[in-house]
């Protein structure tokens, strides 16, 4: 059985993690895999073995649909699997244009395609043979916006789990972290993650308790708007802006407690890591979230934008004592290897 996944990303976030890791897991198992990606993109670097990089113009661009064509029929795959919702559309229309293969696509985002009459037909149409949500949130927005319920199987997403163990935290965050209670952050600096509720939670507990800091991870097109943003509340010097670090297993290790204030989230992966690391998590009620945390088990949920509440779980989490095994052991059904063994059950059963 041959698969082609499909990633038009340029940037390297929890979606071209996910089509990366379900790539090397197939090929683990004897699959033949190829990963076609945005050839301007970071996917390429990651991973050498069945990469086919083709320039991306945009989803309904004559140059996209060409670039395509071409890397399906040198492959002539059995299935295309569209990992990203640009890459989606010109893979429907290479399909009505009579090209033969199964095409399936992986949902990860809660947003609802009802914004967009154009995101509603590319979903709902004939030719896309199923659609995988990325959590039971995720469904239940799908089937509510139309798309027929038969059609969507619910395959979590997987990480790779470390030993935790095998990492420290860096030197330079050691210096400037140690002695003080960490809540961090690891996630792309973009709308629906809503850093700015985080920080007005995080100024909120700080006015209460000046032994904690806050350490963010990552970058993102708003990075320098939230970083304006802190420098007006009085909790800003104990703020820690890395931008893009390569060594997030490691900033793991720096943390106490995770936080993630999302307002719309699918799953949320880096909760996962968190939580395979023994941290808690403080996070937001919201899309696939609580299908990871479960409230007092494994961390706290609070309501999106409730940043009083949030702040209020994050003093007391300097006094809760969870369990690290049972945290490690709470998010063991999120293993890449479980999710790979899901995906080869629907392809089998898709080819019939």
């Amino acid at each position: 059985m041959k698969i082609l996944h499909v990633d038009t990303g340029k940037e390297w976030r929890g979606g071209q993690r996910q089509a990366l890791l379900l790539h090397k897991g197939l090929l683990e198992n004897g699959f033949e895999s190829y990963l076609a990606a945005n050839s301007k993109g970071e996917l390429i670097n990651k991973y050498d073995k069945n990469i086919l990089p083709f320039d991306f113009k945009g989803e309904v661009n004559p140059l996209s649909i060409l670039n395509l064509t071409k890397i399906i029929n040198k492959i002539k795959p059995d299935i295309v699997h569209s990992h990203d919702a640009h890459s989606l559309t010109p893979l429907v229309i290479i399909k009505m244009l009579g090209k033969d293969f199964k095409l399936l696509h992986t949902r990860r985002v809660d947003f609802s395609i009802k914004k967009n009459i154009f995101s509603a037909i590319k979903y709902t149409n004939k030719y896309v043979d199923k659609v995988i949500a990325i959590s039971e949130a995720v469904k239940n927005i799908l089937i509510n916006d139309g798309v027929d319920n038969s059609k969507i199987e619910v395959i979590y997403s997987g990480v790779e789990f470390k030993n935790p163990d095998d990492y420290n935290c860096p030197e330079d965050l050691k210096k400037i972290l140690e002695g003080y209670f960490v809540i961090g952050c690891i996630a792309n600096f973009a709308d629906h993650k809503d850093h700015k509720t985080l920080i007005k939670a995080f100024d909120k507990a700080y006015e209460e308790n000046k032994k904690i800091k806050l350490l963010l991870v990552g970058d993102g097109p708003l990075f320098n708007e939230v970083v304006d943003f802190a420098k007006t509340l009085p909790c800003f010097s104990n703020i820690i802006f890395t931008g893009f670090r390569d060594d997030v297993y490691s900033c793991l290790k720096c943390m106490d407690v995770f936080a993630m204030t999302s307002k719309e989230e699918g799953l949320c992966t880096s909760i996962i890591d968190a939580l395979s690391f023994g941290i808690p998590v403080v996070a937001t009620k919201v899309g696939g979230i609580p299908e990871i945390v479960k409230d007092g088990v494994n961390g706290y949920l609070a309501e999106v934008k409730n940043s009083s509440k949030i702040a209020e779980l994050f003093l007391y989490s300097l006094d809760s004592k969870f369990n690290k095994n049972n945290l490690i052991y709470s998010v063991k059904e999120f293993s890449f290897e479980k999710m790979t063994f899901n995906y080869k059950k629907i392809y089998k059963r898709i080819m019939g």
